[in-house]
């Protein structure tokens, strides 16, 4: 079973150490990987991490920080993992918001050394808010604390308050040392008093869903080949099978899929997750979202969202652009409905007139006619970015046709 992780925490509270340490105690490092960083190493004069092994932008080595998201994969014990390395920086929230979208389960890390820190109770929030219910603790670098349980204890006890404030309940909290490698992929004989299971063992045992799901099928682009009219994208949720009659929305427009083409040829069912491209006998265009005619999707002109803004401010009236699949629409903030605290989750004020960098809220956004799916319906359509200038705002879906 692939099950995709995501790694969030504080700055410096060792994520991406937490990561190389799992792809080298599960062989996953390619040949010629250890050499290569220990050069690196030595000529920006840093110490070997394994941090390393996922931080390979030069940028991030000579200034000991991970800037963007990084994705790599490894075999555990009965899964395989496509495991992400978000950034913990406050001006990163972006880049871990991307990270995060399509996760199964979350590890959230805590430095032993510093307990809980700003972005450690933000990233839990982000997290709640993109749906995903799955989450541990690792308390990391229990070698700089010589290993001692009462430090671990008490970290338990604030992570523990802060998640269970988010509707956290029931989490599995690992004493472990990344760099030393304590518990991650293997028991460590240095903390005798913990007698639960490592990281690996709790991470083979996560369920992913396997529910059934509606078809969309998101749009990217249209191209003619040898006279055929190929419209390109991504199946994001549910099965499109050849001779299947379709809606696209918002445009309107009905068909017959013909063909369903990729790269080695062509396929008679495509799933989620595949980028196909499929031959129809009707113009469509970019942004618009393909479904079942007895399964379509809804087009909308207003919905319910939860926002997180990553600068300036945001009022009640503004305009600008919002982004979900590859659809871009003008929108309005019709009505801020609660200012929401981003570590905590707790509502600070109702009906406020504007949101201020990394606030949040919920709102109720007008816009042009677009499809979005709630979140907890159809993550994939379900989370959407604000732009204005650059980007500003993300958040997901909670209601449609408000």
């Amino acid at each position: 079973m692939n099950v995709n992780v995501v790694i969030i925490g504080h700055v410096d509270h060792g994520k991406s150490t937490l990561i190389g340490r799992l792809l080298y105690d599960s062989e996953s490092i390619t040949e010629g990987r250890v050499e290569e960083i220990q050069k690196l190493a030595e000529e920006y004069k840093k110490r070997f991490e394994f941090a390393y092994f996922i931080d390979s932008f030069d940028d991030e080595l000579k200034e000991e920080r991970t800037i963007d998201t990084t994705g790599v994969m490894f075999k555990g014990q009965k899964n395989l993992y496509s495991i992400t390395d978000v950034p913990g920086h406050k001006e990163f929230i972006k880049n871990m918001l991307t990270g995060a979208s399509h996760a199964d389960v979350a590890v959230l890390v805590v430095a032993a050394d510093e307990g809980i820190q700003e972005q450690t109770g933000r990233h839990a929030f982000l997290i709640n808010m993109l749906g995903i219910k799955q989450l541990l603790v690792v308390v990391n670098k229990m070698d700089i604390v010589d290993y001692k349980q009462e430090v671990f204890q008490a970290i338990k006890s604030g992570v523990s308050k802060l998640l269970a404030s988010l509707g956290y309940s029931n989490i599995e909290f690992i004493p472990a040392s990344a760099m030393e490698g304590d518990n991650i992929y293997k028991p460590s004989p240095r903390m005798k008093w913990y007698g639960g299971p490592t990281l690996i063992q709790i991470l083979d045992e996560v369920e992913v869903s396997k529910e059934l799901r509606p078809l969309r099928f998101v749009i990217q682009d249209t191209y003619t080949v040898d006279s055929e009219r190929v419209v390109v994208g991504r199946v994001e949720s549910g099965t499109l099978r050849r001779g299947d009659e379709v809606i696209f929305q918002p445009s309107g427009v009905r068909g017959e899929i013909r063909k369903i083409k990729v790269f080695q040829g062509e396929l008679e069912r495509a799933e989620q997750g595949d980028s196909i491209g499929i031959v129809l006998d009707r113009e469509v265009k970019r942004g618009d979202v393909c479904g079942l005619v007895e399964a379509p999707p809804v087009p909308t002109e207003e919905f319910l969202g939860e926002a997180v803004l990553l600068e300036n401010k945001l009022r009640r009236g503004d305009t600008l652009e919002l982004r979900c699949g590859t659809r871009r629409v003008c929108c309005e903030i019709k009505e801020i409905r609660e200012k929401i605290n981003s570590e905590t989750g707790e509502i600070v004020e109702r009906q406020p007139a504007e949101i201020g960098e990394n606030e949040a809220a919920t709102i109720l956004f007008a816009t042009e006619p677009l499809v979005v799916e709630k979140f907890s319906e159809i993550p994939e359509l379900g989370r959407f970015i604000l732009v204005r200038d650059r980007n500003i705002g993300a958040g997901v879906v909670l209601e449609t046709g408000i």
